[in-house]
């Protein structure tokens, strides 16, 4: 309880230190009741230190914790409050009339001095009750730790590198016994059976963390088996469907089947469903994995099966395999029709292989410390060959920097004596995550209001932990996304996360877009480390839902900061909807929602970070006044049927750090006023068939009105616009900061004479331009980029050829060079450059 309480103390302070917030109280005339305030919560988080070590003696001091983080709950309120006014004020002194201002001032809701003394009246308040909480923690023994220290640096980690390397150890003889039972040959039956044309199902059982997914995973993407079968898939149940919903478990299995469209209406039949899943399945040899079942109901699995088995055809039934990964044996013994792979623990010889891959760089290293590895076997007995055990702790010592005695703390913990069988927690991970940074551990705990088994991005997560306030700058050099990027990172090397293998694809890496998971255990983890407010911070809908439910904006939920609305299917929503919860930070309405605009009270959001209606297909225009949302930072915009942005011409997006511009058919230009968004990181423009043009100021005439800045855009990218034949002119004021560019299937002819400029540039793609016929001069220039890619620009690649091509002497300086005839996206090998450089931003 103490160090959930002393992260929401952490939030305060760090809030209350940034420039930015020091700026806003300014602004309210309340900087000097919030100095005060940073005085009084540095104060009482110097009592914390001392109630974390005797929390443990006295249960009063857990209700005293209890009772102060209620208090330190209604403070983030009052500073939510005060950004708020201070943001609206600032909407009105740049968009409102002389009328609007008058009115403000003498408004009994917004009057500035009514409101600066209602404030102050609330500060006051809320520092009397920690003063009161003091004194009560002085009765119970609670005294001021003088040592205490409000520093960011909170740990002594070790980021080693983003990407771990490959830790799948051992299982071959496993391995072997699934794949000789899927491709086996089927001989005709000696006798009938109660199997007999069914659908053969092989379990694979073991405890949590012991690699039964990964098993799976390493069967089906083996070469054989891929070649065996016409048709792969694989759907993950878990454990969040327990009750084993029938009807949703097809529903998976037809969007896991390869089609022309995979997206599958989730208000569709059962019968619906069972004519696309005959449709999918059809005379072919289907492998069919179910990972992580828990059903024990065996009318619900015979139910299953049997659909499945009449969508076959009969050639095909008995060639068609199921694998079932389970924790139960009692599962196994329901659904199996082969005897069960039963997983144990790996041998001793396997357990030190993967151990030394995740604790040292490499064998040789870990024979440079005997002592280390003396300490490490007795580690390892403790792992009992669990992968998962095992994986993590070897993580946390490799960021321990091989210090033995850090090693002997972890070996000597008495976590170790903490029976796994409660909680199903391995000792190993409540190790791990003891190990890490405070404020990681907050964003951490977070990531567990998604349900299992769900595939996070990278940049949703980044919005997520920035709405609850996580990830504060403390200097001008750093900023909130690159912080969320480097924990991210830290809980990669910690096993905690791990990159989601079927996400490559460079458009969306390049945008931070890129895939992440956890293992269940890990996620359990979270949860039990996760502390409930007694206000609602966040609703995620992690289930589609129909309809235009609007709960959340009743007064129960007035202090939300997220709104992730991504699987509810809305049909309308009221133009009021937002008044209520105008705290909001982030929002997303995607996935198919049948909304086609936006409530205008979205408007009135003026605090939102985080914009995403990358799935809102049937918007046909966006209010007028979205200038108003003058704290954006991330705005992805989706299959809108306006043909123009006009809104960011009248906008002041001085906050936008990534803007995404997708399928916007109908969109013929862009507006010059991304020319002047001076923080923007990342431009992705894709699917815009019409559009022809970029504006530009001095196209207008409008130059000499106009202040110039550079611009800070590190990655740049424009895909599928095949009637555009020129890049936008403002870009070459990007040319000092410029990392990452693309341009994919445009009319472009020639690229600008300023890019050999850009000495930042470190990949750079060039894909289905059959225009462009050569480079700039002094390419050499570019002495950063280390990889070109070129693919299906016939006069392009002519002139690149090695040695003979006359562009060749201008491209020869880069490491990676690459041309492709093929298809981008058959190249996987193409991805890996991509990947690691935007994923690290190394």
């Amino acid at each position: 309880m103490t160090e959930f309480v002393s992260g929401v103390a952490t939030v305060l302070l760090d809030k209350l230190a940034t420039k930015a917030y020091q700026e806003i109280a300014l602004a309210c005339g309340l900087n000097g009741e919030v100095a005060k305030f940073q005085s009084k919560m540095k104060l009482i988080n110097s009592y914390l230190m001392d109630a974390e070590e005797k929390q443990a003696e006295k249960s009063s001091i857990v209700e005293w914790l209890k009772q102060l983080r209620d208090i330190f709950d209604d403070a983030i309120d009052i500073l939510d409050e005060i950004e708020y006014e201070a943001k609206r004020k600032e909407v009105i002194q740049m968009y409102g009339s002389t009328c609007s201002k008058v009115r403000r001032f003498f408004s009994c809701s917004s009057n500035p001095l009514r409101f600066r003394i209602k404030m102050a009246h609330k500060i006051r308040d809320v520092k009397q009750r920690i003063d009161e909480k003091v004194r009560e923690g002085a009765d119970l023994g609670i005294a001021e730790h003088v040592s205490a220290s409000t520093s960011r640096k909170d740990s002594s980690w070790r980021e080693t590198s983003s990407f771990v390397p490959p830790r799948v150890t051992g299982r071959i003889e496993e391995k072997q016994n699934l794949i000789d039972l899927l491709v086996e040959l089927q001989a005709p039956p000696k006798s009938k059976s109660q199997h007999e044309n069914k659908i053969d199902v092989i379990p694979i059982v073991g405890i949590g963390g012991l690699g039964k997914t990964t098993l799976a995973q390493m069967v089906y993407h083996d070469d054989i088996v891929k070649g065996h079968f016409d048709l792969q898939m694989w759907v993950c149940v878990s454990d969040d469907d327990r009750d084993f919903d029938v009807k949703r478990v097809i529903q998976q299995i037809v969007k896991a089947a390869p089609a022309g469209d995979t997206r599958v209406d989730q208000n569709s039949s059962l019968d619906e469903l069972l004519t696309l899943l005959k449709q999918r399945l059809h005379e072919k040899r289907f492998l069919l994995v179910l990972d992580d079942i828990w059903n024990e109901d065996p009318m619900k699995w015979d139910a299953l099966r049997g659909h499945l088995e009449s969508a076959c055809s009969v050639m095909n039934l008995k060639g068609s395999k199921i694998i079932v990964t389970t924790r139960r044996n009692t599962v196994a013994s329901i659904v199996g029709t082969k005897p069960p792979i039963l997983l144990s623990g790996l041998p001793p010889k396997e357990c030190w292989g993967l151990f030394v891959k995740c604790a040292f760089q490499e064998e040789k290293e870990a024979e440079q410390y005997p002592r280390l590895q003396e300490i490490g076997e007795a580690i390892l007995e403790k792992c009992k060959g669990v992968p998962l055990a095992i994986t993590t702790l070897g993580c946390l010592l490799r960021s321990k920097q091989c210090d033995e005695h850090e090693w002997k703390k972890i070996r000597d913990s008495e976590i170790w004596k903490l029976d796994a069988k409660d909680d199903g927690i391995l000792p190993s991970l409540r190790l791990s995550y003891n190990h890490l940074p405070q404020r990681v551990k907050q964003c951490f705990s977070l990531c567990s209001l998604y349900p299992k088994d769900y595939t996070y991005q990278a940049n949703q997560l980044i919005m997520l932990w920035m709405a609850h306030g996580l990830l504060q700058p403390i200097n001008e050099k750093q900023d909130s996304e690159q912080i969320g990027e480097s924990y991210i990172r830290i809980l990669l090397s910690a096993s905690f996360l791990q990159l989601d293998d079927d996400d490559d694809i460079p458009i969306q890496d390049a945008i931070g877009l890129y895939g992440l998971k956890m293992h269940d255990l890990i996620h359990d983890l979270a949860m039990s480390t996760m502390k409930k407010s007694n206000k609602t911070r966040t609703i995620i809908s992690s289930k589609t839902q129909h309809g235009s439910s609007v709960e959340w904006t009743s007064n129960e939920f007035k202090h939300l900061k997220v709104l992730d609305l991504d699987s509810t299917k809305l049909e309308f929503l009221p133009d009021d909807c937002f008044v209520k919860v105008k705290y909001l930070r982030c929002l997303r309405l995607s996935e198919e929602n049948m909304l086609e605009k936006l409530p205008s009270s979205i408007c009135k959001l003026h605090i939102l970070q985080s914009l995403d209606l990358s799935g809102c297909n049937n918007l046909l225009e966006l209010p007028k006044s979205m200038r108003n949302l003058v704290s954006l930072r991330y705005l992805f915009l989706s299959s809108f049927s306006g043909t123009s942005l006009s809104f960011m011409d009248t906008g002041n997006f001085q906050q936008l750090q990534c803007l995404l511009i997708m399928d916007c058919e109908n969109l013929v230009s862009l507006p010059s006023a991304l020319g002047h968004l001076t923080v923007l990181k990342k431009l992705i423009i894709g699917g815009c068939e019409e559009l022809v043009n970029f504006e530009d100021e001095e196209d207008e005439g409008k130059q000499h009105d106009v202040i110039v800045h550079d611009l800070k855009l590190e990655i740049f990218m424009i895909y599928e616009s095949p009637k555009l034949k020129a890049l936008p002119k403002w870009l070459k004021r990007s040319v000092k900061t410029l990392r990452f560019m693309g341009i994919i299937d445009t009319m472009i002819e020639a690229l600008p004479e300023w890019l050999p400029g850009a000495t930042t540039l470190e990949q750079l793609y060039i894909i289905s331009c059959k225009r462009l016929s050569s480079l700039p001069d002094n390419m050499e220039q570019l002495h950063n980029l280390i990889h070109l890619y070129i693919e299906d620009c016939p006069q392009l690649i002519e002139r690149c050829k090695e040695d003979s091509g006359p562009d060749w002497h201008k491209i020869a300086h880069i490491p990676r060079r690459q041309s492709r005839s093929s298809t981008f996206r058959d190249e996987a090998s193409a991805y890996y450059v991509v990947v690691q450089i935007s994923t690290l931003h190394q």
